[in-house]
């Protein structure tokens, strides 16, 4: 049986284009594609690439479009507006300097060798 550590580079790539999927057809939470517009609003390529759900809160991790993080804390209740939603921007290169599991890294640079792949 395989760990999360031995996953394959082409499962994670095919976890990530389904996380893609879900998070622009509005079915993994509609409220994230709404955060994720609000500050990309022409973005053609985002990717889940963690999620905490927490007791007051949902929190996502997005590589958007190749080069930048989005995160999105979405509150579980009493969501009137988009402006309910923190969502915080960060280059790709200052997020890469930051400490991250391995299996995060692994996912990271899955996410981006996708980002180019789809783009050629």
């Amino acid at each position: 049986m395989k760990n999360i550590n031995q996953t394959s580079a082409s499962q994670m790539k095919a976890e990530l284009i389904q996380s893609m999927k879900l998070l622009l057809s509005r079915e993994l939470n509609p409220l994230l594609l709404d955060a994720l517009k609000s500050v990309f609003p022409s973005v053609s390529i985002a990717f889940v690439l963690n999620w905490i759900p927490e007791q007051a809160e949902d929190i996502y991790w997005l590589l958007v479009d190749g080069n930048r993080i989005l995160i999105a804390e979405i509150p579980r209740s009493n969501v009137k507006s988009i402006s309910d939603i923190s969502v915080e921007e960060i280059p790709l290169v200052e997020f890469e300097a930051r400490p991250l599991s391995l299996v995060s890294r692994r996912k990271l640079r899955a996410a981006v060798e996708l980002t180019r792949e789809l783009r050629n």
